[in-house]
């Protein structure tokens, strides 16, 4: 991401945009040339993230989107294609860690964990994979090394980051016979 024209034109939708690597991510690919839209729950640190950049010329558009909430996702999708009218990268950021003890945490734990960091990735994805067909683009998944390696714990977050890694596997193949690509961060 060293050249603007290579961002240029391009459109980016980064779901967990609000805070964390999400934010510096939409920071980064919008200073490099790319329209970048900015999608999460907290629509109000959006709207600061996206005024901040666009006073500073970028193009961004906030989004209120909850990945768990496979409509949600859909509608923030539609209204990219809407409003650029093609979509070139989608990066599935949003997502969090449950912590603690597996004789402590309650199964609704795991569940709330599961329905963000995997079944959020796969509502993102899946709405997506149309318009990235068209523009031949590419996938980003947010992992973790607790997708590789389990610490005590961790069970729920590792868990989480461990079904991602198998998906980015998976797909980079199928998307590949696409002429897409995927990659695993």
């Amino acid at each position: 991401m060293t050249s603007k024209g290579q961002w240029s034109e391009k459109v980016v939708l980064i779901t967990g945009a609000s805070a964390g690597i999400g934010a510096a991510l939409s920071e980064i690919f919008a200073k490099q040339g790319a329209k970048v839209a900015l999608t999460a729950r907290r629509l109000e640190r959006l709207e600061e993230l996206s005024i901040s950049l666009n006073e500073q010329g970028y193009q961004t558009l906030p989004l209120r989107c909850d990945v768990t909430d496979q409509e949600s996702v859909q509608a923030c999708i539609d209204q990219v294609i809407e409003h650029w009218g093609h979509l070139d990268v989608v990066i599935a950021n949003a997502g969090f860690g449950v912590a603690g003890a597996f004789k402590r945490l309650k199964v609704e734990e795991y569940q709330r964990q599961f329905d963000t960091n995997i079944f959020g990735v796969i509502h993102t994805l899946k709405s997506a994979l149309p318009h990235l067909e068209n523009s031949k683009g590419r996938a980003v998944i947010i992992g973790s090394v607790n997708g590789y390696v389990s610490l005590s714990k961790n069970s729920a977050y590792a868990m989480s980051k461990f079904a991602v890694r198998a998906l980015a596997q998976s797909l980079w193949i199928e998307w590949a016979k696409l002429g897409g690509s995927t990659t695993l961060i």
